[in-house]
C-alpha cells in the first residue's frame, strides 16, 4: 500500500465523523437548547454544561485536530509496520468519539431543561465494542508493509572459557522523560493548588512513567537485561541459553514501532526509547529482541562471543 493510500485511510474515519456529528448537530439545531448537558456522572446524570456554538466547534475541533495529528504520524512511519497500528488506533479512536459526541445531541434534542437529561452508563461498553471493532478492521485493511530486514551478523568478540566479560550502557529518552515531568508537576500543582481528587491521576501517571525514561542495557554472562536505572522491576530479561545471535540494527521509534516504550509487533518486541541504533537480540524461537542504544555493534559482539562460548560448553 502506497504511502499516500495510508495517509488517505487514515484520515477518512475522522473526516466521516466530523461530517456525521456536524449533519447531526445541524439537522437538530433548532431543538437543542442553547446550553446543552455535555457530560454525565457515572449514574447518567448530566453534571457539566456547555453553551450551543460551543459544543459544536468544540467537537469539530477535537475530531478534525486529532485526525490532522494520526495523519501526520503516519505519514512520518511511511512505509514501517507502526504505520498500520497508527492507522488502526486513529480508526478506533474516531469511532469511540464521535459515538458520544452524536448521542450527547440526541439526547438534549428536545429538552427543556439540560439539567434533566440522562445519558445511561451502557453506552460507555457500546462505543467501546464500536471503537475496538473499528481499529480491527482498519487493522485488516492496511497491508502490513515490508518485514524489517534481519540485522546483518555481528561479529563475535572471542572469549576464553574462564574469562569475564561484561557491556553496560544507560539510555535516556527525552520523548518520555519530558512528557513525563510535565505530567507529574501538573498532576502535583493540581493537588496542592485545586480539586486535589483530580490532580492524582496525571500526578500518579506521571511519576509512573517517569522511572522507564531511563534504561540501563547490560550484557553479560546471564544474557541480555533491561531494566530501569531507578526500579529494579519490571524487567526485561533473555537468558544467554535462549539466544542465538545478535546484530545492530537501524530503527525508527514511529516507522518500525509506531511509539515509544515496550513495543510489540509480531514475532518482533521492543524496548524503544528513541530513533537510531539499536541492539538486535534473535531467540531460539524465532523472536527478535531490539533495543535502542548506543555502541550496539560492541553489545551485539559481546553477546555472540558469549553465545558461541556457551554451545562450545555444551557440545
Amino acid at each position: 500500500m502506497t504511502t499516500l493510500r495510508r495517509r488517505a485511510l487514515t484520515a477518512a474515519p475522522f473526516a466521516v465523523a466530523t461530517a456525521a456529528y456536524a449533519g447531526v448537530f445541524l439537522a437538530n439545531s433548532d431543538r437543542l437548547p442553547g446550553r446543552m448537558a455535555t457530560h454525565f456522572s457515572g449514574g447518567g446524570g448530566a453534571d457539566g454544561f456547555t453553551s450551543r456554538t460551543t459544543a459544536l466547534w468544540v467537537g469539530c475541533a477535537l475530531l478534525v485536530g486529532l485526525g490532522v495529528l494520526f495523519t501526520a504520524l503516519t505519514h512520518v512511519s511511511k512505509d514501517g509496520a507502526g504505520s498500520r497500528l497508527t492507522t488502526a488506533i486513529g480508526a478506533g479512536t474516531a469511532v469511540t468519539l464521535v459515538y458520544p459526541l452524536i448521542l450527547t445531541v440526541h439526547v438534549n434534542a428536545g429538552a427543556h431543561d439540560p439539567a434533566q437529561v440522562r445519558l445511561p452508563l451502557w453506552h460507555v461498553a457500546v462505543l467501546l465494542v464500536l471503537g475496538a471493532g473499528t481499529g480491527a478492521l482498519a487493522w485488516w485493511l492496511m497491508s502490513a508493509g515490508p518485514r524489517p530486514e534481519p540485522a546483518p551478523p555481528a561479529p563475535s568478540l572471542p572469549l576464553a572459557e574462564g574469562e569475564a566479560a561484561a557491556w553496560s550502557r544507560t539510555v535516556i529518552s527525552r520523548a518520555v522523560l519530558v512528557p513525563a515531568v510535565a505530567v507529574t508537576f501538573c498532576g502535583l500543582f493540581v493537588v496542592l493548588f485545586g480539586p486535589w481528587q483530580k490532580g492524582l491521576t496525571p500526578l500518579v501517571l506521571g511519576l509512573v512513567c517517569v522511572p522507564f525514561a531511563a534504561v540501563r542495557v547490560t550484557v553479560d554472562r546471564r544474557g541480555l537485561t533491561v531494566a530501569s536505572t531507578v526500579l529494579p522491576r519490571p524487567r526485561l530479561a533473555l537468558p544467554l541459553h535462549s539466544i542465538v545471535g545478535a546484530g545492530s540494527v537501524q530503527v525508527s521509534a514511529l516507522g518500525d514501532f509506531g511509539g515509544w516504550g515496550y513495543r510489540i509487533r509480531p514475532g518482533r518486541r521492543g524496548v524503544v526509547l528513541r530513533s537510531g541504533e539499536a541492539l538486535s537480540a534473535r531467540t531460539e524461537k524465532g523472536r527478535e529482541y531490539v533495543v535502542t542504544v548506543d555502541d550496539s555493534a560492541t553489545a551485539a559482539a559481546l553477546l555472540n562471543g558469549l553465545v558461541r562460548r556457551q554451545a562450545g560448553e555444551d557440545a
